[in-house]
């Protein structure tokens, strides 16, 4: 029992360094690259937004943005190879982070939060992957439809707005990152670039934990209400605080602190610690 114990851990741990080799390393520092962009990308159509314009200010609309462009099935192809290299390299994380700290209760902190990024980098690269095949899909279309299917599940209500409260949490989380600057734990030393990269990084964690807080918001509203159609993701969250009275200046500054969070996105492909 005990050798079949070692052998299944010697296993697993091979397993786990095979993901990290140079090659995916270097990919998975890309996935970053690409999920700036995004970001960015969402910033600009919020501006847009702002504008007066019309846009879908989330992951589908930045990804179809790019879609439209030449040679963006190329673009398409290596973002979904980009992050689904990022989200085996967080499993891999997830597997080490665990091994490497005493506590029990460190390391379901340490290897969950790797394995919950490794899901969001993994949904993005889905998101990519079928973008690249020529299909397309509306994110908050499919937020509503989710709400809709556990709003009729058993217990769906009090499932939504446990949803609702980890989303508002998430965002807290980010905005916490932000106001302390703790992301910074996750880079190297970017040398002459640490201001320049502590303030963006700082503005870019507080926007989107805003957002995210906003959507969680929106996640409970559905769930109260039984209004599936209220919980719209990131693209109806930034279209509520649009409608806001000084909604147009609230959204211009969140706009630009999700492009902020794009540039550091870039900026940790650079500087991140892998």
């Amino acid at each position: 029992m005990g050798d079949a114990s070692e052998k299944a851990n010697r296993a697993a741990s091979n397993a786990a360094s095979a993901t990290r080799s140079p090659a995916l390393r270097v990919l998975a520092r890309a996935g970053f690259v690409f999920i700036g962009l995004v970001h960015i990308l969402i910033g600009v159509i919020a501006l847009q937004v702002a504008g007066g314009q019309g846009g879908e200010a989330d992951q589908t609309g930045a990804i179809g943005t790019v879609a439209s462009k030449p040679g963006g099935v190329f673009l398409l192809w290596a973002g979904a190879a980009a992050c689904a290299a990022l989200a085996l390299w967080m499993v891999s994380e997830a597997f080490f982070e665990a091994r490497a700290q005493s506590e029990s209760k460190k390391k379901l902190q340490k290897a969950g939060s790797a394995a919950g990024k490794a899901v969001v980098f993994g949904v993005l690269a889905f998101t990519f992957g079928v973008f690249a095949t020529g299909g397309s899909k509306s994110s908050s279309q499919s937020a509503t439809d989710f709400t809709a299917r556990l709003m009729a599940a058993p217990a769906g209500v009090v499932l939504l707005v446990a949803v609702g409260l980890a989303i508002i949490g998430a965002g807290a989380y980010y905005a916490y990152k932000g106001f302390t600057r703790d992301f910074m734990e996750d880079l190297q030393d970017p040398g002459n670039a640490r201001t320049a990269v502590e303030w963006i990084g700082s503005i870019g964690y507080i926007a989107k934990g805003v957002v995210l807080a906003v959507v969680g918001v929106l996640v409970i509203a559905a769930a109260v209400t039984a209004d599936p159609s209220k919980s719209t993701g990131l693209d109806g969250g930034l279209k509520t605080l649009g409608s806001q009275p000084y909604g147009t200046v609230l959204l211009a500054v969140i706009a630009a602190g999700l492009v902020c969070y794009g540039v550091y996105s870039m900026a940790r492909a650079r500087y991140g610690k892998f």
